[in-house]
């Protein structure tokens, strides 16, 4: 792993602070996303998602310049897509509805996945993290048009 070795100079340093930042990241925007009082199934497949997060994490730490390979397209975007299938399913189970944002998120996840093998780890490790940043952000309410009172 050609990433992994640490020169004299430090280079190899930064990449790897920058893959460990990225996987703190991505759990704490995953736990942003967690919706308390979930339990069973959903919350059992939240825990599966995050921790394969963390895996992949460590695979990007590991060679993070290195071509993605399978194992790590498969940690690093399909953990963070099942902890979604199961907030989703903790979402429906709730209120009753689908979350379009969820599947807007799986989506752009499964284009990721799907580029992840010729990208670099880091590379790919950022954009699974964007998809979920935006997904966390527009929980929060940033991306709602202002509403404009058509009464006065």
């Amino acid at each position: 792993m050609a990433g992994s070795t640490v020169r004299a100079d430090g280079g190899a340093v930064v990449p790897a602070v920058v893959a460990v930042l990225l996987g703190l990241a991505t759990v704490v925007v995953l736990w942003r996303l967690y919706r308390s009082g979930t339990r069973g199934a959903p919350l059992a497949l939240m825990g599966i998602g995050a921790a394969a997060a963390v895996v992949g994490a460590a695979l990007v730490v590991a060679d993070p310049f290195g071509t993605a390979g399978a194992m790590t397209v498969l940690a690093v975007v399909g953990g963070p897509a099942v902890y979604l299938v199961g907030n989703l399913l903790a979402v429906r189970a709730d209120t009753g509805r689908v979350s379009r944002s969820r599947i807007g998120a799986l989506a752009g996840l499964a284009v990721v996945a799907l580029i992840g093998v010729v990208l670099p780890a880091l590379v790919l490790a950022a954009l699974a993290f964007a998809v979920l940043l935006l997904l966390a952000l527009g929980a929060a309410g940033w991306f709602k048009p202002p509403s404009i009172n058509v009464r006065d």
